[in-house]
């Protein structure tokens, strides 16, 4: 194993902890609106009673590797004190918020181990599925369900035509500014998915592109970018370049990927 890989411990505190906080927002899926104490952040994203306590959950278990954590709902250490982390844990502990306060399909897990090259080892889980999406540097692509009792490789499905482009429900962009300059608009598809659970579409063969203009946090595709990496699939910003981490404000403006 070389050093750009997860260790089993790193691998076996992500898929715990991945399992354990799907099944607290499971336990918690809201009823009603009385069900949960919901808050507005600065961004004007929302926060639950449920965020925190996947999050409480996933920092316990994720203690084992001893390893600095950047995460949504935690405070982020200042870039001077943080720079120069070589391994870190990225993770966004409920993926979807408006989802899940609807109990609808789209919110998940996403925790994902870092280095210096970007994310290496990354899990999404998708609770309403039983689901565990997983990969990384020199893992390929599996799925498991959430209790992790068995883990099976992904095949994916070929390459079809017209290509599936997923992205975001917000997405304002047109499909010729989407699409990887290779491609041909003509012979593409669009559909708004929710959440991280787009990288697993690529991941799975049903979907052949990924793209997305607007601003997105780190934590909301470290986890989807390890996965794809366990494809040799890169996730890349609107110039090409590879995407990087643990930047000074955590944020990405656009993103493709593609199995195309």
């Amino acid at each position: 194993m070389n050093s750009s890989q997860a260790t089993p411990l790193e691998q076996q505190s992500a898929i715990a902890a991945a399992g354990a906080a799907a099944r607290v927002l499971l336990s918690a899926l809201p009823k009603s609106d009385s069900d949960l104490h919901i808050a507005e952040k600065a961004d004007g994203s929302l926060v639950s009673d449920a965020d925190m306590a996947s999050q409480q959950v996933i920092q316990e278990h994720l203690a084992k590797a001893n390893l600095p954590l950047l995460s949504e709902e935690a405070a982020a250490p200042e870039y001077e004190s943080r720079k120069g982390w070589v391994r870190f844990w990225l993770v966004d502990p409920l993926d979807g918020t408006e989802s899940f306060l609807r109990s609808r399909s789209g919110f998940a897990v996403n925790i994902a181990l870092c280095d210096e090259t970007g994310p290496i080892f990354g899990i999404v889980a998708d609770p309403l599925a039983n689901r565990m999406y997983l990969g990384g540097v020199g893992v390929p692509v599996q799925v498991a369900p959430l209790d992790g009792s068995t883990v099976r490789q992904v095949h994916p499905s070929p390459i079809q035509r017209p290509y599936r482009l997923v992205t975001s429900w917000m997405e304002e962009a047109k499909l010729t500014d989407l699409v990887p300059p290779h491609i041909d608009p003509a012979d593409v598809v669009a559909r708004p998915i929710s959440g991280a659970l787009k990288f697993c579409l690529l991941a799975t063969g049903d979907a052949e592109i990924h793209a997305r203009t607007g601003p997105y946090m780190e934590w909301d595709c470290a986890a989807g970018d390890a996965i794809l990496r366990g494809m040799n699939i890169d996730v890349v910003d609107l110039d090409g370049h590879r995407l990087k981490y643990n930047s000074p404000a955590l944020r990405v403006t656009g993103l493709r990927c593609s199995r195309v």
